[in-house]
């Protein structure tokens, strides 16, 4: 099979149009149309494409066969060499621990490296974000239902600490690491709000803050 079988392949399992998939991956219609003709034989969102579709990447691009990748587990490592390895910045997806001390220290630290997931270096760009400081962890609950559910894969950013009101942090609060999003209170306390409306704000305050930490911004996700 061609790249542009494979695609088409994929696509009909997954009963998406082409207009969705180029919107879910953020590249024009007429660009991913191409793939499809073979007008264009390879694509910096290929990776992207696969994810969004439920396949392995590794298999789209290349037509090999690898472990195959499901919304609902996570991707075992691909190893590649040569060119195709240098196409694509693999982001490892992790199984993330929060640990504190004494409340002073708040320690974060990954524990289990469960695979990795291949995205285009413009990506990465666009997001500012380095290999290094990306990572990829498995949401659990509905607590942020619709725009995140349980199992799904989140990218998150964590050289971005930073509050911006209104966006959505990796966070450690009281022992439980959880996905929110935040805004800024004028007395200087944080909400963390769930947008499932069934479940309640948490409030971050001086008093509390002590055992809460910032670990990362939400900067992609799928499932």
């Amino acid at each position: 099979m061609s790249l542009k079988d494979r695609l088409k392949e994929s696509r009909a399992k997954a009963k998406k149009t082409q207009a969705e998939v180029a919107e879910a991956v953020k590249m024009s219609q007429p660009a991913y149309q191409a793939l499809e003709s073979g007008r264009n034989q390879k694509s910096a969102f290929i990776p992207l494409i696969a994810q969004y579709l439920g396949v392995d990447p590794f298999w789209l691009t290349t037509g090999s066969s690898s472990d195959s990748f499901n919304e609902s587990d996570l991707m075992e490592p691909t190893i590649v060499t040569g060119e195709i390895a240098n196409q694509f910045v693999w982001i490892d997806v992790v199984e993330a621990n929060f640990s504190c001390g004494d409340g002073v220290s708040i320690e974060f630290h990954f524990d289990a490296i469960n695979g990795k997931i291949p995205f285009p270096p413009s990506f990465l760009k666009d997001k500012n974000v380095t290999e290094s400081s990306m990572k990829i962890i498995k949401a659990k609950g509905d607590s942020m239902a619709d725009f995140i559910k349980d199992g799904d894969l989140v990218g998150i950013n964590l050289s971005q600490t930073e509050i911006i009101d209104g966006e959505i942090y990796a966070v450690y609060l009281a022992g439980e690491g959880m996905i929110k999003q935040v805004f800024k209170e004028a007395d200087g306390s944080l909400v963390l709000h769930s947008l499932n409306e069934k479940y309640r704000d948490k409030l971050v305050t001086e008093e509390n803050g002590k055992n809460f930490k910032v670990i990362g911004r939400q900067i992609w996700r799928a499932g």
